[in-house]
């Protein structure tokens, strides 16, 4: 027997999707500038946590950046130790290691481009 899968973005999505409709009817209902703009102000707070959920959230660029810390830490000793300041010889990385690193660094600032991209269609 099959056990059903809950779908916890669902049930998020449906509260950011409440707490927004909320703050419309404030807008709407409000009598005074400062109440609309406290409104508007909620409602913008609430679409980017819409928006940072659908690219990911905090979660996925904590896992970005643990990913490429190893090769930043790498990158950052092989051209201030060995280059500049000349202390050091670093081993060169393996093929492997290599491909590794320039697809890493490609998705991690790739990816940050594309989701400024997706963010200015969107507006």
């Amino acid at each position: 027997m099959k056990r059903p899968k809950l779908n916890f973005t669902g049930i998020i999505d449906g509260w950011l999707e409440g707490d927004r409709e909320v703050h419309r009817k404030q807008r709407n209902d409000a009598t005074t500038e400062q109440e609309r703009i406290a409104a508007e102000v909620d409602i913008a707070r609430i679409e980017e946590r819409q928006a940072m959920r659908a690219l990911g959230g905090k979660l996925t660029a904590i896992v970005q950046a643990a990913w490429a810390a190893p090769f930043i830490v790498y990158t950052a000793k092989l051209l201030v130790w060995d280059k500049l300041l000349w202390l050091g010889a670093t081993d060169s990385l393996c093929q492997s290691l290599m491909v590794t690193q320039i697809t890493i660094v490609t998705f991690f600032f790739g990816g940050a481009a594309a989701i400024g991209v997706v963010r200015a269609i969107k507006r």
